[in-house]
């Protein structure tokens, strides 16, 4: 009759999730919004990457804690508030500036 063996347990290392760094773009649907922070002006520049879309914002008087999801969800209400400016970039070139 044979011995069990004994059993090594793993230990299961939590998993740290990680903040996003794109957003879904209210105006195209796409998860190619990105937010710039300039911490030390207190302004951040929400841009989407699209260039069928082209949306271009800025927020100011970020306070410094705030992060780039912090940031999102400010600029998501303000969006559907219609209380934010928004101008639309066609194609990356800054010139062509339609509201």
């Amino acid at each position: 009759m044979g011995r069990r063996s004994k059993k090594r347990y793993k230990r299961i290392q939590p998993r740290v999730r990680r903040l996003p760094t794109r957003f879904q773009c209210p105006a195209c649907g796409l998860m190619t919004l990105g937010i710039e922070m300039k911490r030390e002006e207190g302004v951040a520049i929400i841009s989407c990457s699209n260039s069928g879309c082209g949306l271009r914002a800025t927020i100011n008087n970020v306070p410094r804690i705030y992060q780039e999801v912090d940031v999102y969800a400010k600029f998501l209400d303000r969006f559907a508030d219609g209380s934010i400016e928004v101008s639309y970039v066609k194609g990356g070139n800054e010139d062509e500036m339609e509201g």
